[in-house]
């Protein structure tokens, strides 16, 4: 039997009624109602060593030897705490330093019964979406995208949605099942991070990098994250996460790692004529 709600208090005599404030957001940068969501796993996922460390809900998590630099495939809900765990154990339970989460994903993110989805336009379902806005209008789409997901299950109680059966490098090899899944919890990943921070990870920043699946971070990208960096220490821990945490992460945080590895002997303006080499690097 579900508990019953609190009842609202009464004000006292003579006390003002706070007025409930309705949140508007600004109108989406396009319209994802007729996309379906599309889970992030598939099979044969998994690309690091077999005897490599695993973490349950956290595909080809993997750390930079010597560097607190850590990297993911897209997590599950409980994928992140145990992600977090780790790197406070391996870090220092006592740390009062940030701790930064870089999103390197361009398209929304939607955790439905705790597994990670993203929308597919219907006439492509084996692509990711490649779409061309700013950070601020991509997180507000992944909003919007969380509310078109939550009242659809109001509805109906589930939601149809996709996956594959397994990777192919050619997106035209994969095949699509469709999968219809009854809706115990749908949360954004922008409300994921904030129960993160409310629930013993207050020091965590996350930041959006839009890189396309499968395609090479550019200048832009790289400088978002040197935006972010460049005031930190090298001590700061740094988790880095894509939908499947191969080769593409792979390279933006290697590089990260070795511009860490400079900065820890370099001075600021030896620092700048770094970060112009990685930028150049990622053009390449």
């Amino acid at each position: 039997m579900a508990a019953e709600e609190a009842p609202a208090e009464i004000p006292a005599e003579g006390e003002e009624v706070a007025e409930t404030v309705e949140v508007v957001l600004p109108p989406a940068c396009m319209d994802l109602s007729e996309f379906p969501p599309k889970i992030d796993f598939f099979d044969n996922m998994v690309a690091i060593d077999e005897k490599a460390e695993k973490i349950e809900g956290a595909n080809n998590f993997r750390k930079v030897s010597g560097f607190p630099i850590f990297g993911s495939g897209q997590t599950t809900e409980d994928g992140f705490l145990k992600v977090l765990d780790k790197v406070k154990a391996l870090h220092g339970e006592e740390t009062t330093e940030k701790l930064l989460w870089f999103n390197m994903r361009r398209e929304p993110v939607v955790y439905v019964n705790g597994q990670p989805f993203a929308p597919r336009n219907p006439e492509d379902l084996h692509r990711n979406l490649d779409v061309s806005f700013s950070v601020e209008e991509l997180d507000n789409l992944e909003v919007h995208y969380t509310n078109i997901l939550k009242d659809q299950a109001a509805k109906e109680q589930t939601i149809k949605t996709f996956r594959d059966q397994a990777f192919a490098e050619n997106p035209m090899d994969r095949e699509a099942v469709e999968e219809v899944i009854k809706v115990e919890s749908i949360k954004g990943l922008y409300e994921i991070h904030a129960n993160l921070r409310e629930n013993g990870f207050p020091n965590l920043e996350t930041f959006r990098i839009p890189v396309t699946e499968e395609r090479s971070a550019g200048e832009a990208c790289f400088d978002m994250m040197i935006e972010a960096l460049k005031h930190e220490p090298a001590s700061t821990p740094c988790v880095f996460s894509d939908q499947m945490g191969r080769e593409e992460q792979h390279l933006v945080w290697s590089l990260h790692a070795l511009s860490r590895k400079f900065k820890l002997h370099l001075n600021s303006g030896k620092w700048k004529i770094l970060t112009l080499y990685l930028n150049l690097l990622l053009m390449t």
